[in-house]
């Protein structure tokens, strides 16, 4: 009887470590390791739960009228399916210093999540033009 009551106390204690260590990594919070690159999909959710550095891939869908710096992403396999820019169900707002893409564009954008009011903003410091899927 002890010996199955010791087997019994090491289960109870695995699994309540087990349980333990899941709840750690349940956070809010997501963190990419590696080199993994995301999908506007996959940020869309919960745009501010990606801390740190990510690089993000999608297609230009235009820029910002009202800051020079600003353009918006949209989900690759949705701007191929749609045939148009115009009919994402998700616009990723991005910052970039530099040289806007031009729509249609499909760009890995490398850098963080801001927020600014109640749209999170995505601030890069790296744009990637890998193509341009439909040249007119």
């Amino acid at each position: 009887m002890k010996r199955f009551m010791k087997k019994y106390k090491f289960g109870v204690v695995a699994l309540i470590a087990v349980i333990a260590f899941a709840s750690f990594g349940n956070g809010k919070s997501k963190t990419i390791k590696g080199s993994g690159v995301l999908s506007v999909k996959d940020v869309q959710s919960d745009p501010s739960a990606y801390k740190g550095t990510v690089t993000i891939t999608g297609v230009v869908a235009g820029a910002s009228r009202q800051d020079q710096n600003v353009f918006a992403i949209i989900e690759t396999s949705e701007a191929i399916l749609c045939k148009t820019t115009g009919c994402a169900s998700f616009y990723l707002p991005v910052k970039y210093e530099g040289v806007i893409p031009k729509q249609w564009d499909e760009v890995n954008v490398t850098g963080s999540f801001t927020q600014t009011g109640r749209v999170p903003l995505f601030t890069a410091t790296k744009v990637e033009v890998l193509k341009n899927l439909f040249r007119r």
